[in-house]
């Protein structure tokens, strides 16, 4: 990360059972080389809760991480006398659901698109509550395929900032193009992920990625980007770690 000058990382924790005790030494790490850490979480069976109760749970997870975090440094500090400069918590969580692979999509993207929508608004206004930053993950798509008013109030009411997964090589400047606007409307910052996974033919297509094409290549598309939509608050991610230390071994 710090060769390719990228200091944010969206992390899974995959273990419930150590969990936390992994967040507490992946953040403190994290902290020491100057990365910011998001927690990453999210499943396609999340979209269907209007309620938005295990969007909830995992903010409410992420909110005593910090809370847990910050009284132990509290505790060390009065320990030895030593100072921090930075209690090493969770930045954020970013939501990664995907609600469009479910079958219940294909039957009523309408109705899938409205659960989704209201239970990242419920999670937001609680993430809001515990003074985390809340992203959400989303496909290039959502307007293309006739959810264009459920994309405004998801970007409206629903987060702090969208990551758009832009995975369509060559296309990314008209692809983001409604979000561009929206995100702008609101306040949001747009971030614009590329996908660095080789193709396997099925989740990911030649097309979708520049694990061939290489990272010359897609940075000259996101200057692009940066060039098409002047003055707008667009970053740049990599999907994923792994998928970045294989490109970079090839280059």
């Amino acid at each position: 990360m710090k060769d390719q000058e990228l200091n944010v990382l969206y992390q899974n924790f995959s273990s419930k059972n150590s969990r936390q005790e992994q967040m507490s030494l992946f953040a403190e790490k994290a902290m020491e080389a100057g990365i910011t850490i998001y927690r990453l979480t999210g499943h396609p069976s999340w979209a269907l809760d209007s309620e938005g109760e295990r969007l909830c749970e995992e903010v409410e997870e992420t909110a005593a991480y910090n809370r847990r975090i910050q009284r132990k440094f509290l505790e060390r500090r009065r320990g030895d006398g030593e100072e921090w400069a930075q209690i090493p918590c969770l930045e954020g969580i970013v939501f990664d659901v995907e609600p469009y692979t479910l079958d219940e999509w294909d039957e009523d993207p309408d109705r899938v698109m409205e659960t989704f929508v209201s239970g990242m608004k419920k999670a937001y206004a609680l993430a809001r509550s515990h003074e985390l930053e809340m992203i959400v993950c989303i496909p290039w798509f959502y307007d293309k395929k006739g959810q264009g008013e459920g994309l405004e109030e998801l970007i409206r009411n629903g987060c702090d900032r969208i990551a758009v997964m832009n995975y369509y090589r060559g296309a990314e400047i008209k692809n983001i193009a409604t979000e561009v606007e929206l995100a702008s409307e609101y306040g949001k910052e747009l971030i614009n992920i590329y996908e660095l996974k080789k193709a396997d033919g099925s989740s990911v297509e030649e097309i979708n990625t520049y694990y061939n094409s290489g990272l010359t290549a897609l940075r000259k598309s996101y200057a692009g980007v940066k060039e098409a939509y002047p003055g707008r608050n667009i970053s740049i991610a990599y999907h994923d770690y792994r998928a970045l230390k294989e490109v970079l071994h090839i280059e």
